[in-house]
C-alpha cells in the first residue's frame, strides 16, 4: 500500500516551484499530484485530487490565505501550509486564523520544507523556527487580550469604571470622590472584580486593566 503524502504545489513563481517539486520528488514519501500558480488552481487541484496537504504561497494571483481560508471550510481533511517570503506577524497570525497549519519562509533550508510537510501531514503544527518564539509571544498576548475582553464583558457598569480607575493607578480614595460613592463601597466593587477576574489581589487586577486600556488604545488608532 502507498503510504506516502499526496502534496499540490500552488506557487505563480515557475522556476522557484520547479525547485519545491525537485525537492518534494527526491523524498518518497512525498508524492506530488498536482501543480498551479492561482488561488484558482489551488481550488480545483484540491477538489479533483483531495491531497494531505496543500503548498500555498500567500502573495500568488487570487491571494493564497484566501485560498487556504476556502480549502479549510471545503476540504477540512487537506492540511494547508504557507510557503512565503512574509514574516509580517500579521500575515502569519491571518494565515493561520484561515486554516493553515503550516508557515515556512521562502528561504528556509530545504529540509525546514520537507518537515513542515511531514509535521503538518501527520496532524500537528509547524511554524518556521525564525518566527516560533516571536509570534509565540505575539499569540499569548493577543490571546490574554481576548481574555480580558471576555472578562470584563461580565462587569457591571460601576465595576467597570473601577477597573479602568484601577488600570490608571488610582487609589481608593480618588476612585470613591471620581464616583461620589464611599470607600467602602469602592473595596466592595474591588473585591468583585478580584473574583470575576480571577485576579489574586490589587495589583494583578491593575495590571489586567492595563494591559486592557492598552489593547483598547491600540485598537483605536
Amino acid at each position: 500500500m502507498d503510504e506516502r503524502s499526496s502534496v499540490i504545489v500552488v506557487d505563480d513563481h515557475a522556476l522557484f516551484r520547479m525547485g519545491v517539486l525537485q525537492a518534494l520528488s527526491a523524498h518518497k514519501r512525498f508524492a506530488v499530484v498536482g501543480e498551479g500558480g492561482s488561488k484558482e488552481d489551488a481550488l480545483r487541484l484540491v477538489e479533483n485530487f483531495l491531497p494531505n496537504v496543500a503548498l500555498l504561497d500567500i502573495s500568488m494571483p487570487g491571494n493564497g490565505i484566501d485560498a487556504a481560508r476556502e480549502i479549510s471550510a471545503r476540504w477540512p481533511t487537506t492540511k494547508i501550509v504557507m510557503l512565503t517570503v512574509s514574516e509580517e506577524d500579521d500575515d502569519v497570525l491571518e494565515a493561520l486564523d484561515a486554516g493553515a497549519a503550516g508557515y515556512v519562509l521562502k528561504g528556509a533550508p530545504a529540509l525546514d520544507l520537507i518537515t513542515a510537510i511531514s509535521t503538518v501531514a501527520e496532524g500537528r503544527a509547524y511554524l518556521s523556527p525564525a518566527l516560533g518564539m516571536r509570534l509565540f509571544g505575539v499569540i499569548r498576548n493577543r490571546t490574554e487580550g481576548h481574555r480580558v475582553e471576555r472578562l470584563v464583558d461580565k462587569l457591571t457598569p460601576k465595576e467597570a469604571i473601577v477597573f479602568r480607575l484601577l488600570g490608571r493607578g488610582c487609589t481608593n480614595r480618588t476612585i470613591a470622590e471620581e464616583m461620589s460613592v464611599q470607600i467602602k463601597t469602592v473595596k466592595f466593587h474591588v473585591g468583585r472584580l478580584l473574583i470575576k477576574l480571577g485576579a489574586k489581589n490589587r495589583v494583578e487586577a491593575a495590571l489586567l486593566a492595563q494591559r486592557h486600556l492598552k489593547l483598547s488604545a491600540n485598537s483605536k488608532t
